[in-house]
């Protein structure tokens, strides 16, 4: 199954280790598992699969 999610509008990092820990998208889809307040999509870098020129893979 394919969706276009938008484009990544922020990241969360662990700010002590510089690591990424998940991606922020624009949306209101209810299949990922955790929201901010406004609706926008938090992707866990965890479900991240691949990432290319124009596009980011996830599993969800």
């Amino acid at each position: 199954m394919e969706e276009d999610f938008g484009y990544v509008q922020d990241v969360t990092a662990d700010l002590e280790s510089g690591i990424i820990t998940s991606i922020i998208v624009p949306g209101t889809n209810s299949k990922i598992s955790i929201f901010a307040g406004n609706n926008d999509i938090v992707i866990p870098w965890k479900n991240i699969k691949c990432i290319g020129d124009d596009i980011i893979l996830v599993e969800i």
